[in-house]
């Protein structure tokens, strides 16, 4: 059964550098700051501006897709000049309170 579950790259942009003013790039963190954000919003001891997309994007996740989103991100190396895209570069696949289309 499909979980709704967007790729990280649909909101924090193809190179995964975030978009202005308030997406976050995901690149250079490691497997345990990742694994530790994730838990956070699956669990509401983090939150954002309303609607809370990642709050809703966690909490489809299940502990192994924690894991292994962790491990991947973490692998991918972060370039030496990294920026986020310019705001309103691409349009996110639901709203989001800390990105409003």
């Amino acid at each position: 059964a499909a979980r709704s579950i967007p790729a990280c790259a649909s909101c924090h942009g193809a190179s995964l550098t975030g978009m202005e003013p308030a997406i976050p790039g995901l690149l250079g963190l490691r497997p345990a700051y990742v694994s530790a954000q994730l838990g956070a919003w699956r669990y509401g001891t983090r939150t954002a501006k309303a609607p809370d997309c990642m709050q809703v994007v966690a909490g489809h996740l299940t502990e192994d897709d924690v894991k292994a989103v962790a491990a991947w991100l973490s692998s991918l190396p972060a370039p030496a000049n990294a920026s986020p895209a310019s705001k309103g570069t691409y349009t996110l696949p639901f709203d989001c309170g800390s990105q409003p289309n």
